[in-house]
């Protein structure tokens, strides 16, 4: 058997059929196992009732309510050589499965696909898989040594790469078992660091859903400060593993994750929040500043971008 695909699932058993659909039932050498997160009854009740059609291995996450901690308990029941890890409430595009298979025999580490992306209410494509698939796009332009810093670096996500199995059980590479939203982070900085032979393959496989509302379009306070902490790992991590030379080369993706989130704070939740962020960051020696912030011109068509991006992810609720 050669693919394990784990998918943690939390109260949405319709979307989760919709990913089952797009996993082909009559491949053997597929290992598809579900991990729910402590659903409420009823939810649980119809995945179990999908068992009936689909083929696929279920357990519960009795622990505690974490998306992390299923897809490590999924990573404990995988039998394969080669992992996928999918959302419950994304799913794979058409032809996937031969996509990826041709990799099985290679001997590499990780393989990296673009994504797509599309809203659920409308079935338009939308913008969250963009900045993913520039990544893929620029490394396949040019492989050379910033860009595929950029690869291992900035392709922040659980889904749309295979790894090998090995690979994650040599390097000890686990999720963050935290409550929501950053599990990802330093884990998948952790596989960017330890890859040593990769692939990057210009193929989609995997579209992911954007839904009004979710915790990826809305964060309250505690959300926003666990995924500042995780980004704040990653660069304490990238600070410490990266030599000078590397380090030099990838300061401009530090410096604006790192701006990013100290002008969200701002932005989200006013001037209190900002100061206690901009004192984190002193605390921690983290340098988010840079000369280009004063460049009025380059501050124009950072705001240009900004609204045009916030326009384009909320124009249905905007129009609403």
């Amino acid at each position: 058997m050669s693919l394990s695909i784990i998918i943690p699932h939390f109260n949405k058993p319709d979307l989760l059929e919709k990913l089952l659909v797009s996993i082909p039932q009559d491949k053997i050498d597929i290992q598809t196992i579900v991990v729910d997160d402590q659903s409420e009854t009823l939810y649980l009740d119809e995945v179990k009732k999908l068992k009936n059609k689909y083929n696929f291995e279920l357990y519960q996450n009795h622990i505690k309510k974490s998306a992390g901690l299923c897809r490590n308990l999924g990573l404990q029941k995988a039998k394969n050589n080669w992992v996928i890890f999918a959302d419950g409430d994304d799913y794979f595009t058409n032809g996937f499965y031969d996509k990826v298979s041709k990799y099985f025999d290679k001997k590499i580490d990780v393989v990296f696909f673009p994504p797509t992306s599309q809203y659920l209410d409308t079935g338009k494509t939308a913008g969250r898989h963009l900045s993913f698939k520039k990544i893929i796009q620029d490394y396949l332009n040019d492989k050379n040594k910033k860009n595929e810093l950029l690869l291992r670096y900035s392709f922040i996500s659980t889904w749309s790469k295979m790894m090998k199995k090995e690979f994650m059980n040599k390097h000890s590479i686990k999720f963050d078992e935290g409550p929501m939203g950053a599990e990802d982070v330093l884990m998948s900085t952790k596989i960017g660091f330890f890859m040593k032979y990769f692939d990057v393959c210009s193929e989609v496989i995997y579209c992911l859903i954007t839904r009004h509302g979710s915790s990826t379009q809305n964060l309250n306070q505690v959300q926003f400060d666990i995924r500042l902490n995780a980004r704040i790992s990653r660069i304490n991590f990238l600070k410490t593993h990266l030599d000078k030379t590397e380090q030099i080369l990838i300061k401009p993706l530090i410096y604006n994750k790192a701006a990013e989130f100290l002008l969200k704070s701002f932005k989200q939740f006013g001037l209190k929040k900002f100061l206690k962020v901009y004192t984190l960051y002193r605390k921690e020696n983290i340098k988010w500043f840079r000369l280009i912030y004063l460049n009025p011109f380059k501050v124009i068509r950072y705001i240009f971008i900004g609204c045009n991006n916030y326009l384009k992810n909320n124009k249905y609720r905007i129009k609403n």
